[in-house]
């Protein structure tokens, strides 16, 4: 079977005929990065959040995930690749200054030195009615999923297409053939918000459909974690993966097993139905809705409280709240101050992509490179002009089953994917997707003195062809020269803290995060201030902007 992309060339090729690449110039790249601290013998810290970074509640760049010790370094939405990578390495330069003694960034996605789901301090935020509804929230996660799995560290990759890009979109799919720039913008003007957010909303859908599709791709490109420490598995885990000098388990072929059966999952012992279906977005928003307002009969068994009366979950519903939904795509609204997740994407449709399937490169220092972030663009470019074709069921679950076959024998010879007409291999299956971006690469190079995306798309077409030349083939082999996942992992993460810590400062940005310091502290201090009245009535004010009102089921 062949797989050729015709019409998506045709669209490129009317793109670059007809527009300056400065029609995409406000398109937004913003990063968000997750990290471990850990002690110098590679273990997760339990000490507080550094006071030095600020209160994780509140500080914009600097907060934290699950754990107490789980970095999570965020960049605002940026205009270029090389900006949210400055941004981004300027965040870790910032932070290594101001960790306590002895400790270091462990810069791979899978943990080590993992003594047990206790050994996963959940993370702190104060007082305030929001500072104990994200511990909760955290807690619930934990109690539903175990503590182990939420140790696992990633990176986001947002991306956002500027107003005008959608008319033009619909130029090029064909609803509308005139590409005039006048034109387009005539009509772009001549639309109400409400219209420009439908054709908004339905444009990043369909792209997150076309995502979905070839999401294997980005564990084939960019996994890095073929390989974990034997204390991350629980007994009877792991069985069908090799043995390294009885500390290390890996695939031979593997990609990422953060995102195959040992990485983020839903627990199997209460099996539940948490589909949602991809075919429209009223489809999507109401299938999240009804996960956050319906309950699970063995988690209400749980009780929403602890012996001691403290909350250990939200609530009792098949999801807490939306992001407790595990997708590689998610559509992104920013909430108002207390808003639920879902309710502002119902209220204010899709502001922008998040794609969450890119682990933490153990060779870069800020965890990924200029060439990945590249790439990255170009693969949302891909699905912002590919076919706009609902997402059936079937279809997800293939998507879905081909990510889990890349993760964890992606760099197999001969590996066969199911493509949609059938079986195909998955170096045909990349090549043809990268060779219909040579034209977007080249028409984004052409206004640049020095070129990036051409060069960044070389690079996955070289991945394609030589196996060996990816960021997991080169995991393995640094484990096989280094001796165990957690010798080569500890040594390149302390390299990588010695690097951060001799190379230049950005000292307009460092004077920015240490004011943003000081704020942080302040607006937490406000908000604990603020919070009158029961944290009960708070978080049932919350929840119940979901409706109908939550209901056993």
């Amino acid at each position: 079977m062949f797989i050729v992309y015709s019409e998506l060339r045709q669209r490129a090729g009317k793109l670059v005929r007809t527009q300056a690449p400065e029609v995409l110039a406000e398109r937004k790249v913003g990063l968000e990065k997750e990290s471990l601290r850990v002690k110098g013998n590679g273990g997760i810290s339990q000490a507080d959040h550094p006071e030095a970074l600020g209160a994780a509640l509140t500080h914009p760049f600097i907060t934290t995930d699950f754990s107490e010790a789980l970095l999570e370094m965020v960049t605002p939405p940026c205009d270029s690749a090389e900006e949210a990578l400055h941004f981004l390495t300027s965040v870790h330069q910032f932070i290594v200054h101001r960790l306590p003694e002895g400790e270091h960034i462990w810069n791979t996605s899978m943990p080590c030195i993992l003594r047990g789901g206790p050994s996963v301090r959940i993370g702190e935020y104060g007082s305030s009615h929001s500072g104990q509804m994200k511990h909760a929230y955290r807690r619930g996660l934990g109690l539903r999923y175990g503590r182990r799995m939420q140790a696992i560290a990633g990176v986001h990759f947002n991306f956002s297409m500027p107003e005008t890009a959608w008319p033009l979109r619909e130029s090029l799919l064909g609803a509308d053939g005139d590409l005039d720039s006048a034109a387009l913008r005539h009509r772009f003007d001549a639309q109400s918000s409400r219209e420009r957010q439908l054709q908004r909303t339905n444009g990043y859908f369909q792209m997150m459909q076309n995502l979905l599709r070839v999401g294997w791709l980005v564990p084939y490109l960019f996994g890095a974690s073929p390989a974990i420490c034997q204390s991350f598995l629980g007994e009877g885990e792991g069985e069908e993966l090799d043995v390294w000098n009885q500390s290390t388990r890996f695939a031979e072929y593997g990609t990422s097993l953060r995102m195959g059966k040992i990485g983020y999952r839903y627990s199997e012992e209460d099996p539940i139905d948490l589909s949602v279906r991809h075919t429209d977005v009223e489809s999507y928003i109401e299938d999240i809705i009804g996960h956050v307002s319906t309950e699970h009969p063995p988690y209400k068994a749980l009780g929403i409280r602890d012996e001691d009366g403290r909350f250990q979950q939200l609530s009792a519903c098949r999801l807490q709240i939306e992001n407790e939904f595990y997708s590689t795509v998610r559509p992104k609204q920013i909430p108002h101050p207390g808003e639920l997740p879902i309710h502002a994407l119902s209220e204010r449709g899709i502001r922008y992509l998040e794609l969450r399937s890119v682990d933490v490169n153990l060779l870069d220092p800020a965890g990924l490179n200029l060439h990945q972030i590249a790439m990255l663009e170009m693969l949302m470019m891909f699905a912002w002009l590919a076919d706009p074709v609902p997402l059936t069921a079937d279809e997800q679950e293939i998507s879905t089953r081909n990510v889990k076959t890349v993760a964890h024998r992606g760099r197999e010879p001969g590996l066969m994917l199911e493509g949609p007409d059938g079986p195909i291999a998955l170096p045909q299956w990349g090549k043809a997707i990268l060779d219909s971006l040579e034209p977007i690469a080249q028409w984004l190079d052409s206004d640049r003195e020095t070129p990036l995306y051409a060069p960044a798309l070389a690079e996955q077409q070289a991945r394609l062809a030589d196996p060996q030349l990816t960021p997991s083939a080169q995991m393995i082999a640094g484990i096989r020269q280094t001796g165990s996942f957690f010798e080569h992992a500890q040594s390149l993460s302390r390299e990588h803290d010695a690097a951060l810590r001799e190379a230049p400062q950005d000292e307009a940005l460092f004077a920015r995060l240490d004011e943003l310091v000081q704020q942080s502290r302040l607006k937490q201090a406000e908000m604990e201030a603020d919070s009158e009245g029961r944290f009960e009535d708070f978080l049932a004010a919350y929840l119940d902007q979901i409706h109908p009102r939550r209901t056993d089921g």
